[in-house]
């Protein structure tokens, strides 16, 4: 799942409203415990003003490290998701999620430890409520990059605003397509909405919101039967997203370099002769004989150096493609040609190609793109190129 490479809606979707109950857990427990919402950051920043204002320097001080310990856990997942990318790791967002699990098996130790007393303990209050609120920020930074700043998880606000203008602008839709009286308009309209982009973001969004109230709701519970290994739950979860991410195979596109690949090697006389406009790529995967998910596409495609005008894509007979992949290549295909550059994809089995024709990939590109090998696929770039 945390792969970013094969992040599709629906996958973002998923961790986003997984993420989410998270969010809702841990702010119901700091709330019982140490009073303090530690995801309500716009909260937060409001007693900070309050008490300047009031010049009371205690609660200034704890509200004060709240918001700084949230603004320490964003920065420090923005670091860690810089650093896998630069290091190529296989899934960047591996990382804060893992450590977000440590934080918050800090929460559920101090929470342990104190035999959930915590508000008689003001280090331990400290200590609980920095830790949640650094959490939070990890967790809302990952969610954040992961879906292109399209959905947070551990606040409502934008939740719900976002439900409000998505849900104004299906409600014009249906009016103008109910137009007309006629009886039949009804139920055609309905079987569109299903497919609508605002349908399945409001759905989405409304998922998230559901999924912070069953977070509340269970730490509520789960604090009311357990109150001391209460917060074990979060940090079990995330352990079990970070071995379901272990377990996925999700391919990823590394460049070829045709002065070492013997693929490549073997195709050229001379190796060197390759025109530095053409860039070789191939999907690739740990577990090179088991079946893999294709890995998304635009996100590779942005990636790609500007001097090369005509790219080769080498598709693996184990790639899985999914709708979802094969229209994200399919966009990727005229993302490329609106910039004026060529793609051609070799290797692509019946069974592949069935998926990609009907997401429109032959709108897109020519026959003459899609090759049997690396050799036809080189022969033409090379006349691409030219």
């Amino acid at each position: 799942m945390l792969t970013a490479a094969a992040y599709s809606f629906r996958l973002q979707s998923r961790l986003a409203i997984s993420l989410s109950w998270i969010a809702g857990y841990a702010n119901v427990i700091t709330l019982t415990m140490c009073g303090v919402a530690v995801s309500h950051v716009t909260g937060n920043v409001t007693h900070v003003g309050q008490h300047l204002g009031s010049f009371n320097l205690g609660a200034l001080s704890f509200v004060a490290f709240l918001v700084v310990a949230f603004f320490f856990g964003a920065g420090a997942a923005g670091s860690m998701l810089e650093l896998a990318r630069l290091r190529g790791f296989r899934s960047i967002y591996a990382l804060p999620v893992a450590s977000e699990a440590v934080v918050l098996a800090v929460v559920a130790l101090t929470l342990e430890y104190q035999n959930h007393a915590i508000g008689e303990d003001r280090g331990a209050v400290w200590l609980m409520s920095g830790a949640a609120s650094v959490a939070m920020g990890i967790q809302n930074a990952t969610i954040t990059r992961i879906s292109g700043a399209v959905v947070r998880t551990t606040h409502l606000t934008g939740v719900l605003t976002d439900l409000g203008l998505e849900g104004s602008q299906l409600l014009l839709w249906w009016c103008s397509k109910l137009r007309g009286g006629r009886a039949s308009r009804p139920r055609r309209a309905w079987r569109v909405s299903l497919r609508h982009p605002t349908t399945l973001r409001i759905a989405l969004l409304v998922s998230i919101f559901g999924s912070f109230i069953f977070g509340v709701t269970a730490g509520v519970l789960a604090y009311r039967f357990a109150p001391d290994y209460a917060m074990t739950v979060p940090v079990a979860f995330l352990i079990w997203i970070l071995y379901m991410d272990w377990r996925k195979t999700i391919a990823e596109v590394r460049q070829i370099d045709p002065l070492r690949d013997s693929e490549c090697t073997n195709l050229l006389s001379e190796p060197g002769a390759l025109p530095q406009r053409v860039g070789i790529y191939r999907l690739t995967h740990h577990r090179k004989k088991s079946p893999h998910h294709a890995p998304d596409f635009q996100l590779w495609a942005g990636r790609i150096p500007e001097e090369r005008r005509v790219i080769v894509l080498a598709v693996s007979a184990m790639t899985v493609f999914d709708s979802d992949s094969a229209m994200n290549l399919t966009m990727t295909a005229r993302r490329l040609k609106e910039d004026g550059r060529s793609l051609v994809i070799c290797g692509v089995n019946p069974v592949q190609m069935q998926v990609l024709a009907r997401s429109g990939v032959m709108m897109v590109l020519n026959d003459e793109d899609f090759v049997d090998d690396l050799q036809q696929a080189v022969a033409r770039a090379r006349g691409l190129s030219d």
